[in-house]
């Protein structure tokens, strides 16, 4: 199949930097090897088949377990990409009764009769035994869903200490607001004081300084093999997404112009990539009415990822000098060229 394959219900879809890329040696990124996109969990089981087709081995989900499991969808992929949770380089396959729990918002949902059923009961039923296979080709693919948490502890602190006491004291109010009530004052709460005050560029390069060890573990999944093809996504596949898919980019050697143009891909809708466009209200409601952030959050204007880039470089010099303070080490970037890029002659012969 195509790489260059659109998905109605996977908005945001596509291969990560396009194809017949090239870095700056002249070396080419092999394609159909890492693609990125928004959430999953909305493919039906048509899209399934044609997932599949595609030949990907693992999905690096890059939202928080609850988001995971409060998202709407019928995630038909779950079958076959069984959830793991990823903590300190260590991935654990999360049990059927955490996949759909919630506790005490999630057990009103169930007394009102609102909450959605797992994905197997409600679309696929128990005697689905869909196989993935490698692009076709007919051997079976043992996927895996990896839910690797960037919110880390380390940022939230960070964050939490840049505001006075008395702020600090009434947003922890709020959170025990927001468990009883299921509602997002907390966050709304921190947008209005502190983070809206910010640019969208400020905060990537917050989230790229403090969540270091989960950027090497991202990155230590997808070096290795049995992992590869990789999906990367995460709510809608422009900021958490666009983050880790930049610095892959960035060790791979890419020019800046182009992981920002790679970026900026997400607000553009064509024949061949369906940016956020096509989901614009669903952006809007889960970033500004849901958590409050100005409108500007929901965009992927390419002077946002040039800024961040720019902010690395003035800091660390490059990517490769950033990731080795993240104890991602010069032997660990040289098999991740190793896997993405195509030999130097066999690369520079195609041009």
């Amino acid at each position: 199949m195509d790489v260059e394959s659109v998905f109605e219900n996977l908005p945001n879809f596509r291969q990560a930097g396009g194809r017949s890329l090239c870095n700056q040696e002249g070396r080419r990124i092999k394609d159909g090897l890492i693609f990125r996109s928004s959430r999953t969990d909305f493919l039906t089981q048509e899209e399934k088949l044609k997932f599949l087709r595609l030949g990907i081995r693992s999905i690096i989900d890059l939202r928080r377990k609850s988001e995971y499991e409060r998202a709407e969808g019928s995630k038909v992929l779950d079958d076959l990409y069984p959830p793991h949770l990823l903590e300190r380089g260590e991935a654990k396959e999360m049990k059927p009764s955490l996949r759909w729990g919630g506790g005490l918002r999630k057990r009103k949902k169930e007394k009102k009769g609102g909450s959605h059923p797992p994905p197997q009961e409600q679309q696929q039923g128990k005697g689905d035994t869909t196989e993935a296979t490698d692009g076709g080709s007919g051997s079976c693919i043992k996927g895996k869903r990896y839910l690797v948490n960037l919110m880390t502890m380390d940022l939230i602190w960070y964050v939490f200490g840049q505001i006075n006491f008395f702020v600090r004291y009434l947003s922890l109010l709020l959170v025990l607001v927001d468990w009883i009530f299921g509602c997002h004052l907390f966050v709304k709460f921190f947008s209005w004081a502190l983070v809206n005050k910010q640019t969208l560029a400020m905060q990537y390069f917050d989230m790229l300084e403090y969540t270091k060890p989960a950027v090497a573990d991202i990155l230590r999944l997808i070096i290795d093999k049995s992992n590869v093809p990789v999906l990367i996504h995460c709510a809608h596949g422009k900021d958490r997404t666009g983050l880790i898919v930049a610095v892959v980019l960035g060790c791979l050697e890419v020019d800046d112009e182009t992981i920002v143009e790679d970026y900026s891909q997400s607000e553009v809708t064509s024949f061949l990539v369906a940016g956020l466009a096509v989901i614009k209200d669903r952006v809007y409601r889960e970033i500004v009415e849901q958590y409050g952030f100005k409108e500007e959050f929901t965009r992927a204007d390419a002077e946002t990822m040039r800024e961040v880039l720019k902010m690395v470089r003035n800091k660390y010099g490059s990517i490769s000098e950033y990731l080795l303070t993240a104890k991602f080490t010069l032997e660990e970037q040289k098999r991740l060229k190793d896997i993405f890029l195509e030999p130097a002659d066999e690369g520079q012969r195609t041009e």
